[in-house]
C-alpha cells in the first residue's frame, strides 16, 4: 500500500469514499464539496494496487492549529492499518503545526478508541472544553 499527498482538484475521486461511509452531507451540494478540497491545506491518499481506498483531509493555518477533517477508509479495507498510516502522513506532514485538533462522534466508540491509540487525548483529559455551532 502506498499513502501520498494528492492532488485534491478531480473531487470525483472522492466521492465513492464519502457515499461508502455514509457522509451524504457532504455530497448534497457538488459546488461546496469542490470548495472544500480546493480550501484544504492537505489531501493524503491511500492507495493498494493503485486503488484510492482511503483518504485523510486537513485544514488550518498551517502554523498553530491543524484540523484532521476527514479520515475515510473504504469498509471492506478498514481495519487494516490503512486509516493509521493515513493519520500518521497528515501529523508527520504538518509535524511543525502546535496544535492538531479532530471531532468525532462522542458514540463512535470504535472512532475514539483508534483516535486514542493514535495518541490524541480527549479535551476533558487536557482541561480544555470544546465548542461547535451548525447553522
Amino acid at each position: 500500500m502506498e499513502v501520498r499527498r494528492i492532488d485534491a482538484s478531480d473531487t470525483e475521486l472522492f466521492k465513492p469514499l464519502y457515499r461508502s461511509v455514509g457522509w451524504s452531507v457532504y455530497l448534497k451540494d457538488g459546488k461546496a464539496f469542490r470548495k472544500m478540497f480546493a480550501n484544504s491545506l492537505s489531501v493524503f491518499g491511500a492507495f493498494l494496487d493503485g486503488e484510492l481506498v482511503g483518504i485523510a483531509r486537513s485544514v488550518g493555518d498551517d502554523a498553530h492549529i491543524l484540523y484532521i477533517q476527514d479520515i475515510i477508509v473504504l469498509p471492506g479495507y478498514q481495519r487494516k492499518g490503512i486509516g493509521s498510516r493515513l493519520l500518521s502522513a497528515v501529523v508527520n506532514h504538518h509535524n511543525h503545526v502546535r496544535q492538531k485538533v479532530l471531532l468525532t462522534d462522542r458514540t463512535d466508540q470504535r472512532a475514539r478508541a483508534f483516535y486514542k491509540a493514535q495518541g490524541f487525548k480527549e479535551t476533558e483529559e487536557k482541561d480544555l472544553a470544546c465548542f461547535v455551532r451548525f447553522d
